[in-house]
């Protein structure tokens, strides 16, 4: 018995693979830019690296300077008062509190990140390695949880060398300070001072850093007719500080 060949199918099974080997060609050409293929990641490691750690001492000097600026990174004028060289936001005036929300913190150190950055990053040496660098726009966005505050960076980037391209995009840290701890101590305080202007209740500061597990002291500058406070984190050393009308 002699079996037909159906040749018609077999040409049919061939043009479908060479449709999908032609296929699978384009998507390579098409994409290879995006992929992220070994011997490049290895060679932008010392980039990755770089930017990360910027952004991990960027957004250290940042926690710090708002801290010590009442949670602001630019204070608003209408509750700025400067002491010698000093600038700390009022959080009572004219009989009315201006404590800024663990959001508004948030957003102040996001700006101050952003604005800053890039002071810190240095790709000229890299530049002399044959790398060329295309950055897009950066975004900063800041978590302030409890006892960490998770800090990312979406700064898009296209990493050239010969022929070889890779794109970084995400960078994030995490960064193990009690900043909001600070802020909520510095709430609790003008709450208290809500209710009788004027009068600094020892006692209440030593019942605050006792919950909150910090140091709070009030100074009378009476030439500013203000009090100063400073609430003090010993354990990092974050100093958290501003001041009330008397």
């Amino acid at each position: 018995m002699i079996k037909r060949v159906n040749h018609k199918g077999q040409v049919t099974i061939f043009i479908i693979i060479a449709v999908l080997v032609i296929g699978m060609g384009i998507t390579f050409f098409v994409f290879k830019d995006n992929l992220n293929l070994g011997k490049t990641s290895l060679e932008i490691e010392p980039i990755y690296t770089s930017i990360l750690s910027c952004l991990e001492s960027t957004s250290e000097e940042g926690i710090n300077y708002v801290s010590l600026h009442g949670g602001y990174y630019k204070i608003p004028e209408e509750i700025s008062i400067s002491y010698i060289t000093e600038e700390v936001p009022y959080y009572y005036l004219n009989s009315k509190k201006y404590i800024p929300s663990i959001q508004r913190v948030e957003r102040e150190l996001e700006n101050y990140v952003y604005e800053n950055l890039k002071l810190c990053l240095n790709f000229s040496s890299f530049e002399e390695q044959g790398f060329e660098i295309k950055e897009g726009d950066l975004l900063v966005s800041s978590d302030i949880k409890a006892d960490k505050i998770n800090i990312k960076a979406n700064y898009p980037l296209a990493i050239t060398k010969g022929e070889d391209t890779f794109r970084l995009r995400e960078f994030k840290i995490e960064i193990i300070l009690s900043v909001e701890k600070l802020r909520d101590a510095s709430e609790e305080i003008v709450d208290l001072y809500y209710e009788k202007p004027g009068f600094v209740c020892l006692t209440c500061l030593e019942d605050v850093s006792s919950k909150y597990g910090v140091e709070a002291k009030a100074t009378l500058l009476s030439d500013e007719n203000v009090i100063w406070f400073s609430i003090l984190d010993p354990g990092s050393e974050l100093k958290w500080r501003f001041v009330v009308e008397q």
